[in-house]
């Protein structure tokens, strides 16, 4: 009959056999663990990296030097009923309002022969040309390239209902909307700031 000192003898042995089990197996999943391998970064993929970013960054320069501000206004006259305007009537009347024509498109200059802005024709290819036909014409302007921002929107203003009201043209905005007072309250309002811009920039 066993006697309980053999049975905890016996326990014993089979917890120490256990043991020495575990910290074997234990050694060799150890052993076999993968290893992370580091690997340095050639000197040349550095000296090519640091090339990419300097030759964006002089990109971005160039970009950024070479861009001018601008902003444009520009004004839709377009038949009332799309039929083609008389190119004839076109010509005589910008001339007799004082326009030049210049490479097929007509162009108002200040006093002292500065352009102030231009006559287009709106469809493509934005001349005319004797056998010109269209139903629109664009009239455009650069506000940072006029001495007088507001004057000059308001002489464009003048000219397009002027025009408007001879062709029976519809007054429209650079999306084809026919303008409102609000519109045009705008335009006199940016003119205005750049105005102010321009003669901060000529301070500075």
């Amino acid at each position: 009959m066993i006697t309980n000192s053999e049975i905890y003898i016996i326990g014993l042995a089979i917890l120490i056999f256990l043991i020495i089990t575990f910290l074997f197996i234990r050694k060799i999943t150890n052993n076999g663990k993968l290893k992370l391998k580091i690997e340095s970064i050639p000197e040349t993929s550095v000296k090519n990296s640091d090339h990419e970013k300097e030759d964006n960054q002089h990109s971005i320069n160039v970009s950024k030097e070479t861009s001018k501000e601008q902003e444009l206004v520009i004004f839709n006259l377009i038949s009332m009923d799309k039929s083609m305007f008389d190119i004839d009537q076109i010509y005589g009347y910008l001339l007799n309002y004082g326009a030049k024509n210049i490479n097929n498109y007509f162009t108002f200059y200040q006093d002292d022969n500065e352009e102030k802005f231009r006559v287009l024709n709106a469809l493509e290819p934005g001349t005319f040309e004797a056998d010109t036909k269209t139903f629109a014409i664009a009239v455009v302007c650069d506000l940072y390239n006029v001495k007088d921002p507001l004057n000059t929107v308001k002489q464009m203003i003048d000219f397009a209902v002027n025009f408007s009201e001879n062709f029976y043209a519809t007054l429209c905005d650079q999306e084809r909307t026919p303008i409102t007072k609000q519109m045009i309250s705008h335009i006199e309002s940016r003119s205005q700031d750049i105005a102010r811009i321009k003669q901060l920039n000529n301070v500075v």
